[in-house]
């Protein structure tokens, strides 16, 4: 448990003692928690077509589950009540949301899934159970009472107390490691496999922060379809051994043979295997729109007429990003588009990539020597601001 404001808190120590290992309890994290969204603002945000939103009902213990785009008169007919309304990615709608982000800048971008708002009643909460992902439980308005088991210590499993709900299993009783009524800007941590049960004591508001990756299947069908359009990859299984009449089906060990074969070549390319994976998990949950705020694209070609020598830069913070060194490039993968760097631009990168505000000499631009002092701008950086990944940091 700690104790302190949460970005005082000593990183290393937390990612060593308690990252994907045990839930942690972080009392005053914010002095001044996230209050971005009204009740009534994030219930207007359930009724949109693109927005990803759910009510949660519980009566006499057992939980329903309604999907959005709803009707404003659904929120007229809910009892008073026992309910929860949960919306999803609301970072990606609301810039004053994903500002939250910036104090989770210790665990990489391409780990992070979204920030979903709840608003509950009275009673209201999703029932004990337990996710497959990481996530910090942030209390901006109101009060709830947070029960949170071990890691590791009770699955869903069929029979017992234990209830399928929509696709959310909702475990029975587990015992509390935890057990804690949080207050506006008290956060709790609580890693995969760990059963956790909220329930809200009179109205209240709460942020969760997720982080979740790729799973296996992922991968190999990223794989998959990859060596679809490799040549070396399209060859048919051959049995010019075969001498003897097969009556049965039995299958030959040749045939399973082949198949490890071409699987270990598969996986022998690590090179491809990094430029899939960097390219995939640079891909925010959600399309991310390419207009950066107060300017258009159109705008973006008037921007780099303006740069100089002096000027600096920044990373859109709504864009999901990553980078890897393969020998002597740069990789910058930027929602699922790669820009290619010299390795001499790696100090730049990883700092663009933070989302600092870096200067432009950083990546060591050129002055060309002419009367009118014409300013060598890479290619690939124009193109960051065409696209609206980067945007100028102009002196206030």
């Amino acid at each position: 448990m700690y104790n302190i404001p949460f970005d005082k808190i000593d990183k290393t120590e937390f990612l060593t003692n308690y990252w994907q290992k045990a839930p942690c309890l972080f009392k005053g994290a914010f002095a001044n928690p996230p209050n971005a969204l009204s009740a009534d603002e994030l219930a207007g945000l359930s009724l949109e077509e693109d927005v990803e939103s759910r009510l949660i009902i519980n009566s006499d213990k057992k939980w329903t589950v309604e999907h959005g785009p709803f009707e404003a008169s659904r929120f007229q007919r809910l009892p008073e009540n026992n309910w929860t309304l949960l919306v999803q990615s609301v970072d990606h709608w609301h810039s004053a949301v994903r500002q939250l982000l910036t104090h989770f800048a210790f665990i990489p971008r391409w780990r992070y899934d979204d920030i979903m708002i709840s608003f509950a009643t009275d009673g209201g909460g999703v029932g004990p159970h337990a996710d497959n992902y990481d996530v910090f439980l942030l209390q901006s308005q109101g009060e709830r009472r947070w029960r949170v088991g071990t890691k590791g210590q009770t699955g869903c499993k069929p029979g017992g107390d234990a209830q399928s709900n929509d696709g959310m299993c909702l475990l029975g009783e587990f015992s509390a490691s935890i057990d804690y009524l949080m207050q506006p800007g008290d956060m709790l941590y609580i890693p995969p496999d760990t059963p956790h049960w909220g329930v809200s004591v009179g109205e209240s508001i709460g942020y969760s922060v997720g982080y979740r990756t790729m799973q296996a299947h992922q991968l190999l069908a990223l794989l998959t379809e990859q060596a679809s359009e490799n040549n070396c990859f399209n060859q048919f299984f051959a049995d010019a051994y075969r001498s003897s009449v097969n009556h049965s089906n039995h299958l030959d060990h040749q045939m399973i043979e082949w198949a490890q074969l071409e699987l270990r070549k598969l996986a022998d390319k690590p090179d491809q295997i990094a430029r899939l994976l960097s390219q995939q998990l640079s891909l925010s949950k959600l399309d991310v729109a390419l207009e950066v705020e107060g300017d258009t694209l159109q705008d973006n070609s008037d921007m780099i007429q303006e740069i100089t020598k002096h000027s600096s830069i920044k990373l859109e913070e709504q864009v999901c990003v990553n980078w890897i060194r393969m020998k002597n490039k740069i990789l910058l993968n930027i929602e699922g588009e790669r820009f290619e760097f010299e390795a001499k631009d790696e100090n730049a990168i990883s700092k663009l990539a933070s989302y600092q505000t870096i200067p432009i000499n950083l990546f060591n631009c050129n002055l060309i020597n002419y009367p009118d002092e014409l300013f060598d701008f890479p290619d690939v950086l124009t193109n960051l601001i065409d696209r609206g990944y980067i945007k100028l940091v102009r002196e206030k």
